[in-house]
């Protein structure tokens, strides 16, 4: 199922060519993110991680909703991304601040014992932030394709997380490969098109390039490098987004395809009465 997924995402990504939306405009803003700090100033770009921020609500919404109503024009793209946009985003402040609470507690004993143990200390924590994300990552799809409210839709991402286990740890290992594929291309790409501006890197010793801080590199490569850099990096980023929010959609609806959940009560005889 969770390679048929795979798949599905692709066919709808052939058919459909504006579930590319959400990564077009993931892409743009990835290059906004490098490129005007470094032409206009570093005062933006607070203002727009902020825009990506509440921007995403909207397109996974959007293609979250042609996914569930079949309905992949324009039109229905907009009424999918207002009608899911709370209800996506609010649960992500959920998760953040439960996140940030999370740290500020484990912290405090941190900062307190220091030394080795904190070493470790540091690495249960980052074990416990992976956890929450782990559990909580589908509560986007939940929200959208189940219709949840905030609390509910986190509730149904950890519970449809333990009921398809390993499912999950394979579909998170498809968009790992997928995104150490890109990765690599991209990486070559790179290369490729600044051999000439890195060929002064291969005169270097090994004492040498330890020494070179990211900086060095930007002054190597030039604006012209710094520009194909974040060409690059954005046409992943776009390729990576559209894949993963429809491979997503797709995995999340055909495990939950056919399950009906009956919603009701049972009295003090024990009948069972449907909503």
């Amino acid at each position: 199922m969770t390679l048929k997924s795979v798949t599905d995402a692709a066919a709808l990504l052939w058919r459909h060519p504006i579930l590319w939306s959400v990564g077009l405009v993931m892409g743009l803003l990835t290059l906004l993110d490098l490129i005007v700090p470094l032409e206009v100033g570093a005062f933006y770009t607070q203002p727009l991680l902020l825009l990506q921020v509440l921007v995403m609500p909207f397109l996974a919404g959007g293609i979250y909703g042609m996914i569930r109503e079949r309905d992949f024009s324009g039109a229905g793209f907009v009424r999918s991304g207002k009608d899911c946009y709370f209800r996506i985003l609010l649960p992500s402040f959920v998760i953040f601040f439960a996140v940030v609470l999370t740290v500020i507690l484990l912290a405090i004993p941190l900062a307190l014992i220091g030394g080795v143990i904190a070493v470790n200390m540091a690495a249960l924590l980052l074990g416990v932030v992976l956890s929450i994300a782990f559990f909580t990552f589908f509560y986007d799809t939940a929200a959208a394709f189940e219709r949840t409210k905030t609390f509910e839709s986190i509730r149904r991402s950890v519970e449809f997380v333990m009921n398809n286990l390993w499912s999950v740890l394979v579909f998170y290992l498809i968009n790992i490969v997928v995104l150490v594929l890109l990765g690599f291309v991209a990486l070559f790409t790179w290369s490729a098109l600044l051999v000439n501006k890195l060929e002064p890197l291969l005169t270097m010793s090994p004492a040498e390039l330890q020494m070179l801080m990211p900086e060095d590199v930007l002054a190597l490569i030039g604006t012209e490098g710094i520009w194909i850099t974040a060409i690059i990096y954005a046409i992943v980023v776009a390729l990576f987004s559209a894949f993963h929010y429809t491979y997503k959609a797709s995995f999340f609806n055909s495990l939950v395809a056919g399950v009906i959940q009956l919603q009701g009560e049972y009295d003090e005889k024990g009948r069972w009465y449907k909503y």
